[in-house]
């Protein structure tokens, strides 16, 4: 009952706050005007992430609150009221860079800022569990640069992927669900309600967002919904009398990191300049070659909902199983990649196609 209203009222306070911001006064919001390496054709408010970071500050507080009653919960209310100040850190920097967007560098070193103040509140990597390995034990000075790492780089993916219609937040619903269900079941229930509340937080923007969109989530809500879940991963697999598979967690959140990383390096391998802005995700090259924003979005969905089902039934899974459930993740991701490839060259060839009849008609004209 208690999480059933987290959910009700965070999904509630974000759809109001995100409603006001598409259409607030325009001396209050950002414009993100449209450029040659936009997927969208008008000018469209930007911050409707506001409305997932509003849901956050106003729920999370009562939270810490009714932690501090019970005097057992001291050290946790401590590190929870620390982990606000770090969430609360990530959005700024996403918000600065909205209104002025800053350079990468101040950019980053915000994000870093943050990192440091969740490792001071006690979230970082001490062990990883692998199939028929068992647990590998870190440092505190490996598992802190990993944390920093992993809380950073995955802030930046979730960023990297808010490019079209629907996607980022739709996606943010699937991750926050599947990652809910471990948490929940792996006995970390508070983390579980803060995972359901933002799931409702996502999807309250959601309504606002999907195709067409009338507010898009922003460098504030992106930042924001990537650190949050990076964070929540990292206590859910790290503490606990039965900690969650980190591997778990890579499955669940695996279209993002896997479309970033493949980006990444293949435009390392093409010698672009990484800093430089693009439209080079799988994502965006199934838009450029012709499908809506709602077809690519709903495509993502499908195949985050297959890997956070991967995940879930890994979390529970023995060895062998685990392993199989790995192998299909990635065979699901490695038959999406080709996907791609082959949806770009059939429409590659319509366009040839269509190219030379028209020639043809020219001429016989």
């Amino acid at each position: 009952m208690f999480r059933a209203a987290i959910f009700f009222l965070a999904g509630v306070i974000s759809f109001l706050v995100t409603g006001w911001l598409a259409t607030a006064p325009a001396w209050f919001r950002s414009l993100d005007l449209p450029n040659a390496r936009s997927s969208h054709t008008r000018p469209t408010p930007r911050m409707g992430g506001l409305g997932i970071v509003a849901t956050f500050v106003l729920i999370l507080p009562l939270l810490w609150v009714m932690l501090l009653g019970a005097s057992q919960n001291w050290l946790l209310a401590t590190k929870f009221g620390i982990a606000l100040v770090s969430y609360v850190i990530i959005a700024g920097v996403g918000l600065v860079d909205d209104l002025k967007r800053i350079g990468p560098l101040p950019k980053y070193l915000g994000q870093l800022l943050a990192a440091l103040i969740a490792l001071w509140g006690g979230v970082i990597f001490l062990y990883f569990n692998l199939p028929f390995v068992g647990t590998i034990t870190f440092g505190w000075l490996i598992g802190a640069l990993l944390t920093i790492l992993w809380l950073t780089g995955f802030s930046n993916f979730f960023n990297f992927m808010d490019g079209i219609d629907g996607l980022a937040g739709g996606v943010g619903v699937i991750y926050s669900l599947s990652l809910a269900v471990i948490s929940i079941g792996t006995g970390h229930r508070l983390i579980g309600a803060g995972c359901l509340m933002l799931a409702a937080a996502c999807l309250g923007f959601v309504a606002h967002n999907f195709p067409p969109a009338k507010i898009f989530m922003g460098d504030v809500g992106s930042l924001f919904v990537g650190y949050v879940l990076a964070a929540f991963a990292v206590v859910t697999s790290n503490s606990g009398e039965h900690p969650a598979p980190f591997l778990a967690v890579l499955l669940i959140f695996g279209t993002f990191i896997y479309d970033a990383t493949f980006t990444i390096i293949r435009r390392a391998r093409r010698g672009e300049k990484l800093y430089e802005a693009h439209r080079s995700h799988l994502y965006q090259r199934l838009i450029i070659a012709g499908q809506s924003h709602r077809q690519v979005s709903l495509t993502y969905y499908g195949l985050s909902t297959l890997l956070g089902a991967g995940g879930v039934a890994y979390t529970f899974a023995g060895d062998w199983a685990r392993l199989l459930i790995l192998l299909g993740g990635i065979g699901i991701l490695a038959g999406f990649t080709v996907y791609v490839y082959w949806y770009e060259a059939a429409a590659q060839r319509a366009r040839d196609l269509f190219a030379s009849e028209a020639s043809a008609e020219a001429v016989e004209g």
